[in-house]
């Protein structure tokens, strides 16, 4: 059918198609501009590429399950030296998954909840929880008067996942990478701070400055 109708003659000039000189006018199209198009399409991709490695950093270090258990040893034998409740230690990687934890002899139940919201409000927000309370509750902070509405959406996006209070605080890389948290739960909120501080100091990793 449609060769006939490109063998149909024109009615102001007849004059006649044929396929084979279509097929051959729009194979020289095709090789006229094949290889512009081909060569945007690769500089596009290289553009993008290179903007994609430029945004992404990987950490230099990773959290190990030995560096986690020491934090946990630690936060537990300060708890103890300071004569601290029985506690519970959370150690989440950076992607907010539990490497070790544990929970002493005669700690209630959901003190597990409390340390894990602790440790994974921190990577959540990016930032350690007492900062997360402090600038809450602070009109000068970096939320300004809108700091109660901050943290209070942040506990409602996450479903409940995240405790805004101290003891729960980001594990650094020596670069400076967030490449973990710890939350402890237990105790007073400064003193769960404290015994995850000396958790994370014992390993020789770092952490933000908790400010009391």
């Amino acid at each position: 059918r449609i060769q006939s109708r490109l063998h149909t003659p024109l009615a102001a000039s007849g004059t006649m198609l044929r396929v084979p000189a279509i097929r051959n006018a729009l194979k020289s199209s095709v090789r006229a501009i094949g290889p512009r198009l081909g060569a945007a399409a690769v500089g596009n991709c290289q553009r993008r590429s290179k903007t994609a490695s430029v945004a992404f950093t990987q950490p230099t270090e990773k959290l190990t399950l030995h560096a986690a258990d020491t934090i946990i040893d630690r936060a537990i034998v300060k708890g103890k030296e300071m004569g601290l409740k029985p506690l519970a230690v959370v150690v989440l990687d950076a992607g907010g998954c539990v490497i070790s934890a544990r929970r002493q002899d005669g700690a209630s139940f959901m003190r597990f909840d409390v340390a894990m919201a602790k440790a994974y409000g921190c990577l959540a927000l990016g930032l350690n929880m007492r900062a997360l309370r402090d600038g809450g509750a602070n009109p000068e902070g970096p939320w300004g008067t809108w700091g109660p509405q901050f943290v209070n959406s942040a506990v409602t996006i996450s479903h409940g996942r995240i405790a805004p209070v101290p003891g729960g605080i980001l594990i650094k890389s020596t670069d400076g990478q967030n490449i973990g948290a710890v939350g402890v739960s237990g105790d007073s909120s400064d003193n769960d701070e404290t015994a995850a501080m000396a958790g994370v100091q014992a390993t020789g990793l770092a952490s933000d400055p908790c400010y009391k």
